[in-house]
This record gives C-alpha cells, structure tokens and sequence, in this order.
C-alpha cells in the first residue's frame, strides 16, 4: 500500500534541500552569509525560495506519509481528493475526504474533509484543517471557525498520533455544524454582510453573487460563494477564500 500512495502522490514528495546564499561585494568576489539560507529541490535543483537562517524545513513527505499511515489504521473509508488538493514547488494542499462521514442540509450529503496544508516559501506553515464537500458540485467548505471552538476546548489542534480520535470527536460535532447551518438558513441577508463580502472578497465575486437568484437567507448565500470558489478561483488561492468565507459566516 506504502508503493501505491508513494506513486499516487508522488507530486508531492518531492526532497528539498538547504543550499548557502552568497553575494558578490563590489570587488565581484562572493561572501557567504550566515543570516539567509536557499531552499531548493534536491531532485533538480530548482530553487524555491530564500529564506532566513532560522527558518526549518518540514519536507512534504515528512507530514504525508504519517497521515497516509494514521489513514491507513481507521476504520472509516477516505479518499485522497483531487478537487481542492494542488501542489507547487512553494506550497501544497492535500485533501482527504470520508465519503461514509456525512450530514444533509436539506438539500444534500455533504461529507466531511481535512486538509493539510504545507510551504517551503514561509507563507504557511504546516496547517490542518477540517471542511466538508458538498456531493452534488463540489462544493469545499472550511468550518475553521465552529470547529476551532472545540479544538480550542478540548484538543491542541488536529495532532497526527491521534487522528482516530480526532476523526470521531470532529464527527461528534456534525449537530453543532448542522445547528449553524440552520441558524444560517433562518437570517436574512444584510447590506453589512454583502459589504463585508466585497471589501474580503473582491467585486468579482460580488458580480457573481448579484447574477444569482436573489439569496433569501444566508445560507444560500454561503453556498453561491463556495460554489464560485470551488470552480472559478485558482486551487491555490481557495485556501484562502474559504477561510474568508468561514470568518464572515461564523462556520
């Protein structure tokens, strides 16, 4: 199973490397510096970034292949998501959905999704986080503000020696998820949350919003957004709108 996920994922598990930066003084002759590093790939040299002497690299397949393996030890089916999950030599973003692990909101099963994230460009550290993909379009959905809530209570975050536990305890919140949700579907939607959404999100997804059937509660409204996100903004930018999204929505 080790040599099928390595080859499936192998985009991602590229080796990088630490190189020493120089510059050349006014007589053209190169000094070293101690206080900046180069971040490069091993595999072909390619350089990443520059980063400063303090900065530790957490290579992909140092955080991949445990979840793989932590994964591979539940009870729960998943799949490795291709529909939010991208890579560059800078960043990556895995996702892994449980397709059995779902709720409906009236309309559809939604299922749930953790995604990890990692940089070599110091943009993000290594970042977990749980969402969901709604069945019908695939839709992502980031509940980075309910769930931070519990985790806030009750763990230190999404640690990998736990997953197991972690996938429970965040299914166990499906009824605070759905409570939300609910609660989204029962408000109007107000001239200061449009505001919000243009000033965090740009006109362009205003424009999109405004050529939709008028969204007679929240709800509607979050799910025309992450349908926007889900197929017309780049992969590696939905990280960050869906982040947005879930600030503004109090999901």
């Amino acid at each position: 199973m080790t040599a099928e996920v390595e080859e499936r994922l192998s985009e991602f598990l590229f080796p990088v490397t630490e190189k020493r930066v120089y510059f050349e003084d006014e007589h053209g002759k190169p000094n070293f510096t101690e206080h900046y590093k180069a971040i490069a790939r091993e595999d072909n040299g390619k350089l990443i970034s520059i980063m400063n002497d303090s900065y530790k690299i957490v290579p992909n397949r140092d955080i991949i292949m445990p979840l793989m393996d932590q994964l591979h030890n539940l009870d729960n089916k998943w799949i490795i998501d291709p529909s939010h999950s991208f890579v560059s030599d800078q960043r990556m973003r895995l996702q892994v959905t449980f397709p059995d692990l779902t709720f409906f909101d009236g309309r559809s099963d939604i299922a749930l999704s953790l995604f990890l994230h990692n940089s070599f460009d110091g943009s993000e550290g290594v970042r977990f986080f749980w969402g969901a993909i709604r069945g019908i379009c695939s839709n992502g959905m980031v509940f980075g503000t309910v769930l931070a809530r519990f985790y806030a209570r009750h763990t230190n975050g999404i640690q990998l020696h736990n997953l197991k536990d972690q996938v429970e305890q965040t299914y166990d919140q499906i009824p605070v998820i759905k409570q939300r949700i609910e609660i989204l579907q029962n408000l109007e939607v107000g001239k200061g949350l449009t505001e919000a959404i243009e000033h965090k999100l740009g006109k362009k997804v205003m424009k999109h919003v405004t050529k939709q059937p008028t969204a007679v509660n929240q709800w509607i409204l979050y799910n025309y957004l992450t349908w926007y996100i889900s197929h017309v903004v780049d992969l590696r930018m939905r990280a960050a709108y869906q982040l947005q999204v879930s600030k503004l929505f109090k999901l």
